[in-house]
């Protein structure tokens, strides 16, 4: 599982964490493609590190696919992602970055992105969700059960966290905005708010 050559490791992580995708009982596979086709466009069009968000990407929710219960999947995925790339004798500088990018791509307040890198995983992973409604809407109601009511407060929470971390690229934010002001108008206004 070693690799002397970074740019080897992203088809053996795309297909560790697509089979890794493919074991739960909810299928979370669109939602990593959508974060690493955002998140290669946005490095491409903002001059980041390609690789360095395209890793970051494919594992930003390693812990989630591991562990679907852990509420703080950010923490735990960076050092799982730490411990994944180390296998892969992945540059330390590298994993450093990466190990950020996942660290502060979630709607936690206490892990703010500070690098390009890790504003455009943020942004990416805002962006996939916001592509994947119908199967958040299908985990919140279908695998959560939440209520009608329950369910939509659940929704306009999430959605409202997703929104706030397209404000780190300004270019995601403008590229979301259609989408945006749909889920706005049908979970009503505290989604903006």
């Amino acid at each position: 599982m070693t690799s002397d050559v970074t740019s080897d490791i992203v088809p053996e992580i795309k297909r560790m964490v697509l089979d890794l995708c493919k074991q739960r009982k909810w299928d979370w596979s669109s939602h990593i493609e959508g974060v690493v086709h955002y998140a290669k466009l946005l490095a491409e069009k903002l001059g980041a590190d390609v690789e360095i968000c395209e890793v970051s990407a494919w594992l930003h929710d390693i812990y989630k696919l591991k562990d679907s219960k852990q509420k703080d999947h950010h923490i735990m995925g960076a050092d799982e992602a730490v411990k994944i790339l180390e296998e892969f004798n992945y540059p330390s500088d590298k994993i450093s970055q990466v190990k950020h990018c996942i660290l502060t791509h979630s709607s936690d307040k206490v892990y703010i992105p500070q690098s390009k890198e890790a504003k455009i995983i943020a942004s990416a992973d805002a962006l996939s969700l916001l592509d994947e409604f119908l199967n958040l809407a299908h985990y919140v109601y279908n695998i959560k059960g939440y209520s009608v009511e329950e369910g939509r407060k659940e929704l306009v929470k999430r959605y409202r966290g997703y929104l706030f971390k397209l404000n780190y690229v300004p270019e995601a934010k403008e590229m979301a905005k259609p989408k945006a002001d749909a889920l706005i108008e049908f979970l009503g206004n505290e989604v903006g708010g």
